[in-house]
């Protein structure tokens, strides 16, 4: 019996591909997020690889880690491996502004602090409060020393005497009396000589008014 392989034959001659008017063109399914479309000159179709996409499929998870007291948001990987993302690094891309419970109403100034209000962080501007708060102490002082500047001349006037009675009272008064027994005193009721220098005082000395007295 002849092998086939023992038959006379040539290779059939084949068309150089550079002399054919033809294409080949893969695309996505424009109609199907898991399709790969076919087109060719003689035609074309689409394979829907959504069972394929399905068996490659593979689980990963993203939970805190460790489970008490976590510090990090731990993404186990496809490959059994695991990556960790620490707090720190977070709040390196976390606006404080944009969180949940902050108004979003009013950006924060400069000076601003956030105060929590009915359920949210509003803006506040401490800065302002210790500057007016600084300048009404200021203000205070300032009056509280020109108070002490104007009852100082009084306290150092002002002596209580030895063995005072309990119940004695500051006077009051609108008249002088003085105390001068070397006073002169004319026909007229006038006085001539007199030394202002004793006495109680309840105006200026040297206004002499008709209610003045004079013991001598």
């Amino acid at each position: 019996m002849t092998n086939v392989d023992e038959f006379n034959h040539e290779e059939c001659c084949k068309t150089d591909s550079n002399c054919i008017n033809a294409y080949t063109d893969f695309h996505l399914d424009p109609e199907n997020p898991a399709g790969l479309c076919l087109e060719t000159s003689w035609g074309g179709d689409c394979l829907d690889l959504t069972s394929i996409v399905k068996a490659a499929e593979t689980v990963t998870t993203l939970h805190l880690s460790p489970a008490e007291n976590p510090n990090c948001l731990e993404f186990e990987r496809e490959d059994g491996q695991s990556d960790c993302i620490t707090g720190d690094e977070l709040s390196r891309i976390i606006s404080m502004t944009k969180l949940k419970d902050v108004d979003q109403g009013t950006a924060p100034t400069n000076g601003d602090v956030y105060i929590y209000r009915n359920g949210k962080f509003y803006t506040f501007n401490l800065q302002q409060y210790i500057d007016d708060t600084a300048q009404t102490i200021s203000n205070i002082n300032a009056a509280i020393t020109q108070i002490r500047n104007q009852i100082a001349p009084i306290l150092n006037r002002w002596q209580l005497p030895n063995q005072v009675p309990d119940d004695a009272k500051i006077m009051l008064g609108n008249i002088n009396l003085y105390s001068d027994t070397g006073a002169v005193i004319n026909s007229s009721g006038a006085a001539t000589s007199l030394d202002k220098s004793h006495g109680i005082y309840g105006h200026d000395l040297n206004t002499d008014k008709a209610q003045d007295e004079i013991f001598g």
